[in-house]
């Protein structure tokens, strides 16, 4: 077994079923300490200080998450990533959650509301005894970031005054701004402070560029599911939009999982037109793909019969109008091989990835059903959509495959299914062997 979400994991822990969580990967949102006799973190030491104040930051930079002590994680060889492999419950006694508070309020800027549990191992355990303590770490609000340790640390495990360091957490690692990141947000909120009055929309979230894409694709009253890739710190009109090899050619030419005939962002009858100094791919009324002048990507997908709908008429209702989710798997996985391979690597820095699903309440519903798509008649067990404006974003992780996992994990959310309802996975990430070996 293995949780999903920050939410399964609680539940396990709750319901002390910790078994239930090895198998996990550690992630953007969870990490894993064993406890050793001083404890998760040794706060007697400045290397001690210094762990737990960028583990937190780091959290807080990403989306938030869990620092989960008392299980031990190791790498497996068939793992990428660290997995959650023996329960290691432990004394109360070995965590001072004052010291951890004052740790926190000294090297970490800004004040983070960070929250402390405790929870018991099963009693009747006869192989093991004690507690598990978690920390759980709020993400910080764009307004407020970023979050930083306000010492630096030597090779030998001694604080540094007077230097500071900004950690961001990514995947199942730390990594840090670079030092001409920092440069460009310090000239940021010093032109901020210059104009009071200006108050631009965060970067994170393109509105504007999802209704303009939606118009030139004709699906205004039309359900659709939108993906978007926007980087952090735009530094303005990127190189190799429109030369030989560049953007304008990747889009041209596409590399794409069942070329021609799959479901993806690729055209036989359109090319990519120059536009406002980006490029717009668009197929109106099925899809359209949109890179602005910054990088940034827009992509619509309407939720009709010709497309997320492909093949699910007669698997639909008066009630509901059915996704398929081999189109819904494909098309997503597609956008990241993309965007992940082609696009990213334009713009240094971090980037956020965002799926909205819109209009998916308009009556006839939109539905999904867990597993694969039915034979028909057998109509499966079709869920409806539960909200008209689903709109979920996420630090980038940059491999396609664990990136359209995340996307999943949040439509699927949508329909009140859990992820691992979709059968073309393997555990945190998409597979495309399993996609290309089904159709």
């Amino acid at each position: 077994m293995a949780a999903d979400s920050m939410v399964q994991l609680i539940s396990y822990l709750t319901a002390q079923k910790p078994n239930e969580i090895l198998g996990t990967p550690e992630s953007e949102w969870v990490d894993f300490k064993s406890v050793p006799p001083s404890g998760p973190y040794d706060l007697t030491t400045d290397k001690g200080k210094f762990e737990l104040a960028k583990d937190v930051a780091a959290f807080a930079n990403a989306g938030g998450g869990l620092i989960v002590c008392g299980f031990k994680a190791k790498k497996r060889p068939s793992e990428l990533y660290e997995v959650a492999e023996k329960v290691t419950p432990f004394e109360r006694k070995v965590v001072n959650t004052d010291s951890y508070k004052d740790v926190l309020n000294e090297y970490v800027r800004p004040l983070l509301k960070v929250k402390f549990y405790w929870y018991d191992h099963p009693a009747a355990d006869p192989t093991a005894s004690g507690h598990y303590f978690v920390i759980e770490v709020p993400a910080l609000p764009e307004s407020e970031r970023w979050a930083l340790v306000t010492r630096g640390i030597t090779e030998n495990g001694q604080f540094v005054k007077g230097s500071w360091t900004v950690p961001i957490r990514n995947g199942d690692t730390t990594v840090y701004l670079r030092p001409d990141e920092v440069y460009q947000l310090v000239n940021d909120g010093l032109r901020t402070r210059r104009a009071p009055d200006a108050a631009p929309t965060p970067a994170a979230d393109r509105v504007r560029s999802r209704e303009d894409l939606r118009v030139t694709l004709g699906v205004e009253e039309t359900p659709v599911l939108f993906f978007q890739s926007v980087p952090d710190h735009p530094r303005g009109i990127v190189s190799g939009m429109y030369g030989d090899g560049g953007l304008r050619d990747v889009l041209t030419h596409q590399s794409t999982l069942r070329s021609p005939y799959g479901f993806n962002w690729s055209s036989d009858y359109k090319r990519p037109e120059p536009r406002e100094g980006g490029l717009l791919l668009a197929e109106p009324p099925r899809r359209g793909l949109l890179v602005e002048s910054d990088g940034t990507v827009t992509a619509a997908a309407a939720a009709t019969t010709d497309m997320l709908g492909w093949a699910m008429e007669r698997n639909s209702s008066s009630e509901g109008r059915r996704i398929s989710v081999f189109v819904l798997t494909e098309i997503t996985l597609e956008y990241f091989r993309l965007v992940d391979q082609h696009v990213l690597p334009l713009v240094d820095g971090t980037w956020t990835h965002r799926i909205v699903a819109s209009e998916f309440t308009r009556p006839p519903a939109r539905t999904l059903a867990p597993g694969d798509d039915p034979t028909f008649p057998l109509l499966g067990s079709p869920q409806p959509a539960t909200s008209n404006d689903w709109n979920h974003s996420w630090k980038a992780l940059g491999e396609p495959e664990r990136d359209a996992y995340e996307a999943l994990r949040h439509i699927y959310a949508l329909f009140g299914l859990d992820i691992t309802a979709n059968p073309f996975l393997d555990t945190d990430r998409v597979s495309t062997a399993k996609l290309l070996e089904t159709k």
